[in-house]
């Protein structure tokens, strides 16, 4: 191979390398983008799923105390036999 020929495969190579390299870049900042949407999104999903723990613990308390108010609210069973004896 004469230099004139290695001279233009280097810059063949160079030339597809510098491609390489910059489409390389480019998927960079579509992933730090993308990465930063995806921390957004997950702050979000972290916020709702606060709130929503919230609203289950708010309304857990209120079905307990439901619960014991109906449960307080039953009469006590009383036992027919000693009406009758009476």
């Amino acid at each position: 191979m004469d230099l004139k020929t290695e001279i233009d495969i280097l810059k063949d190579n160079i030339r597809e390398m510098q491609r390489q390299l910059s489409n390389a870049h480019q998927r960079i900042n579509e992933l730090t983008k993308e990465k930063g949407n995806t921390q957004e999104e997950l702050q979000k999903e972290r916020q709702f799923i606060q709130e929503i723990s919230g609203e289950i613990k708010s309304v857990n308390g209120k079905l307990e105390t439901k619960m014991s108010e109906y449960m307080n609210n039953i009469p006590d069973v009383v036992d027919s036999k000693t009406f009758l004896k009476e």
